[in-house]
């Protein structure tokens, strides 16, 4: 199970994203939790919705993969993180 905590995009709003992924039978799922600004962000809150996300299979990403790294994991996220935050979306797959 992989997990990451995007750092504030704008130093003016607190947005963040936790990412929760996992890689099983060539595939790489990801289910995300955005923090908006009117909240405060939680490394623990996120992780948990994250993690229920993950479990009930709502992703924001799954591609296939021969193999998945951490180094794969966090260029993948860290791709996804300015499109979460901007759109607001986290229940839907992303192409």
């Amino acid at each position: 199970m992989y997990t990451f905590h995007s750092k504030p995009i704008n130093t003016n709003r607190n947005e963040r994203v936790t990412f929760v992924g996992d890689f099983q039978n060539g595939i790489l799922n990801i289910a995300a939790a955005r923090c908006s600004k009117k909240d405060q962000f939680s490394r623990k809150k996120g992780t948990q919705i994250a993690t229920g996300r993950l479990n009930k299979h709502r992703l924001v990403y799954s591609t296939p993969l021969k193999e998945c790294s951490n180094n794969e994991f966090l260029n993948i996220v860290k791709d996804l993180t300015p499109t979460i935050i901007k759109s607001k979306i986290v229940l839907l797959l992303l192409p």
